[in-house]
């Protein structure tokens, strides 16, 4: 997955009322991106992706106001989660849940999901 890639699929979510480029670099040696993808239900995505040739780090937060939803992430500090360094952080609690690693058409489908779009 690319950065443009990233941008293409934001592009085409039919329930995404628009979206916005905080900091973009599509020059290697790293392409990274941070975005704020806007739904019609009012929520907003925060975007933050790295990609490298040997390594990506990425997190995806949902959010409605300043309550955050759900956030997909693989920063490897939880250890004792199963599927390490892939965990998400469910609403307010302290401890995060399994997770597949993610990327932003997984995340895409999964907000389709859980709101019914």
């Amino acid at each position: 997955m690319t950065v443009s890639h990233i941008i293409v699929i934001l592009s085409e979510c039919d329930f995404i009322d628009n979206f916005k480029i905080l900091d973009i670099n599509i020059e290697p040696p790293v392409q990274s991106i941070k975005a704020r993808a806007y739904f019609k239900n009012g929520q907003m995505l925060q975007i933050t992706e790295s990609i490298g040739a040997d390594f990506r780090r990425y997190s995806y937060h949902l959010q409605e106001g300043v309550r955050i939803i759900k956030r997909w992430d693989n920063a490897p500090h939880w250890k004792n989660v199963r599927t390490y360094p892939f965990h998400a952080h469910v609403d307010d609690q302290k401890e995060p849940v399994e997770s597949k690693e993610m990327f932003v058409s997984d995340v895409i489908a999964e907000i389709k999901r859980i709101c019914g779009y």
